[in-house]
């Protein structure tokens, strides 16, 4: 029989729970909050441990009478002994009779009474009843208890006292008397509470200076590869490096199903080939099974497509994670951010953090190409990429909640891009009608931004063409290090540029001479990225119709005649006041000179400022 593990001593002791270890030990912190990745695998001393097992192996040394409660099973002890023991401490305080649990007394076999006060307790799942229990255990003298309450924000969620129930307001107060109870302080008592989402707990316990909230994060590098290891031991050592780079973000429980799934795959192929070849009177079947196992590992490509599946949905629609499948040679024009985008691709590719900015902030009118270009930072930076969506909730703490679940699973992604387009609307200012979200919002997320741990790992890059309407202390450096000014193309040249990537990433067929073309785009200025995009399918759209300008003739490819038409017929916006305005704001955030247009590039900052006053009382009201 194998000794049992010492799991508070463990080599590999996930830090989360060497915090809580150590807390209880030197402070007298006996209440804790385990928050973040609560329902997966663990990976310790050898073995993969769902979380009850876990902390039912970590309190074993210790000796303490150990006791479970789920709002949806009810309570439970960890195995016949700890169920017999409590039962038999029950008795004692009265809380259960001895004619039920213990009618031979002391001589009462202990399956006996663990099966009586199983009987008696699990179905308790009611907060108010199920806490009576607990508490009445945590209260004996001279029995340690450790209490595991899980969905703890279930059993007493957050909200207003007034949008409560009685039972909820009731189970907060009773775990908030938990940690100033002396005779349960000081009993060597240990309460444990298990939620996802730690705004969702009521505040009375997340916010108790009594209560120590650990966050449980999600798997790290070396969890990963020590996890795949376990579950693949023959990986080869360059494979598993792969493996482990590209499940980051994902739990170990979502690792062990994606290779159980493809395991399953290669068992029904080697089934099949095996019928197969039984009808060709294939005797050797070892063949065909060896043949089977043979087989190329699960793709990487097929990895990624069920993460980013997985992702999306773990996060309920708030984040898209991007697989950007181009990088600057895509890109037309912009000759000087893509030089400054390179570098810094290239401080992260070779792993310079402290050169990386914390964040990167793209300004300038609507249709500039600052989405596509953060894309292509993306893919020649080697980062992930996720796009942060629309996270903000009518329901009361929702906003926060869904904040929290799309920080825990941007850190949990390890190297990453986090795009945030239309910054000014999904994080700008918001009225004083909200209850103060959106400053607690904003808040969360500075704090996040700006932590140092973070620098070369996590890369925010935030689009917007109203940074005025951005929180002045979110642009500050230390968060966007980087502010990097967009236009609309100077010159006939740069506008070329940019229609001939158009043509090449849309793969369209063309014939356009540049000495035929410079003189049709001469006359565009004010057009951006989007407006000659549109051109060039307005010009293709044309051909493939059999919309020809006059002299052409079976023409089957885009000619100078298709793109004069185009011109010709294309209405670009009017908003020409605000676009004016869009391009001082960029000029004002800029954060280098050398990124800015000729036009701009020695500017003042006092005629700057009297630019962008007129250019605002310019502006329509509603702007």
């Amino acid at each position: 029989m194998a000794p049992p593990i010492d799991l508070p001593r463990a080599a590999d002791l996930p830090a989360w729970l060497v915090a809580l270890r150590d807390r209880y030990l030197q402070t007298n912190t006996t209440q804790f909050v385990l928050h973040g990745n609560v329902h997966d695998e663990v990976f310790c001393a050898g073995r993969a441990w769902r979380m009850p097992a876990l902390l039912d192996a970590f309190f074993q040394p210790s000796g303490k009478l150990v006791v479970h409660y789920d709002p949806g099973r009810g309570i439970w002890f960890p195995n016949t002994a700890q169920a017999a023991r409590a039962g038999r401490a029950l008795v004692r305080n009265g809380f259960l009779t001895a004619a039920k649990v213990t009618p031979q007394g002391d001589r009462t076999p202990d399956s006996h009474v663990a099966k009586a006060v199983n009987d008696e307790l699990e179905r308790e799942r009611t907060p108010e009843v199920a806490l009576e229990v607990v508490e009445s255990l945590l209260r004996l003298k001279g029995e340690p208890v450790a209490a595991v309450i899980h969905y703890a924000e279930l059993v007493s969620p957050d909200g207003s006292a007034a949008g409560l129930g009685f039972h909820d307001r009731t189970a907060g107060a009773r775990l908030h008397r938990w940690s100033l109870a002396e005779e349960i302080v000081r009993g060597d008592n240990l309460v444990v509470m298990l939620t996802a989402t730690l705004t969702e707990l009521s505040r009375l316990i997340s916010r108790n200076p009594r209560v120590g909230p650990i966050q449980v994060p999600l798997p790290n590098d070396l969890e990963r590869a020590r996890y795949l290891a376990h579950l693949q031991p023959a990986l080869d050592p360059e494979r598993g490096a792969q493996l482990t780079r590209v499940t980051a973000g994902l739990k170990l429980q979502q690792i062990n199903d994606i290779l159980a799934i493809h395991q399953a795959t290669l068992g029904a192929a080697a089934d099949a080939a095996a019928a197969d070849d039984a009808e060709f009177d294939t005797t050797d079947t070892r063949a065909v099974f060896a043949k089977a196992k043979s087989q190329a590992p699960l793709p990487l490509e097929a990895i990624a497509a069920r993460k980013k599946a997985i992702l999306e949905q773990e996060c309920f629609g708030l984040i898209e994670v991007l697989q950007p499948d181009h990088g600057f040679a895509a890109v037309g024009g912009m000759d000087p951010i893509k030089t400054t985008l390179a570098r810094v691709a290239g401080h992260v590719r070779a792993g310079r953090r402290a050169q990386v900015p914390m964040g990167i902030l793209f300004v300038g009118p609507m249709g500039t190409g600052k989405s596509f270009l953060a894309e292509a930072f993306a893919k020649e930076s080697g980062l992930a990429a996720v796009k942060l969506k629309n996270f903000r909730d009518k329901w009361v703490g929702s906003t926060e909640a869904n904040l929290e679940k799309v920080l825990n699973v941007i850190e949990g992604l390890g190297e990453i891009l986090v795009m945030i387009d239309e910054g000014d609307r999904s994080i700008g200012g918001a009225g004083d009608s909200d209850g103060g979200v959106n400053s607690r919002v904003i808040a969360r997320l500075k704090e996040f931004m700006s932590d140092p741990d973070h620098r070369g790992k996590i890369i925010f890059v935030m689009m917007t063409n109203r940074p005025d309407k951005l929180d002045t202390d979110m642009k500050r450096p230390g968060r966007f290090d980087m502010k990097i000014p967009f236009f609309c193309p100077q010159d006939a040249e740069g506008r070329l540029s940019i229609l001939n990537a158009v043509i090449r990433r849309h793969k369209l067929p063309a014939d356009l001479p540049a000495e035929a073309v410079l003189p049709l785009l001469e006359p565009l200025e004010g057009y951006a990225a989007a407006d000659l995009e549109a051109l060039a399918l307005l010009a293709y759209d044309d051909l493939q119709s059999g919309f020809w300008p006059e002299g052409e003739a079976d023409p089957t490819a885009i000619t100078p005649s298709f793109l004069a038409q185009a011109i010709h017929d294309f209405m670009p916006t009017r908003e020409t006041a605000m676009i004016h305005y869009m391009e001082l704001l960029a000029v004002h955030e800029a954060s280098n000179r050398r990124m800015l247009p000729e036009r701009f590039r020695e500017i003042a900052v006092g005629e700057l400022n009297q630019k962008l006053a007129d250019a605002r009382a310019a502006l329509p009201t509603r702007a």
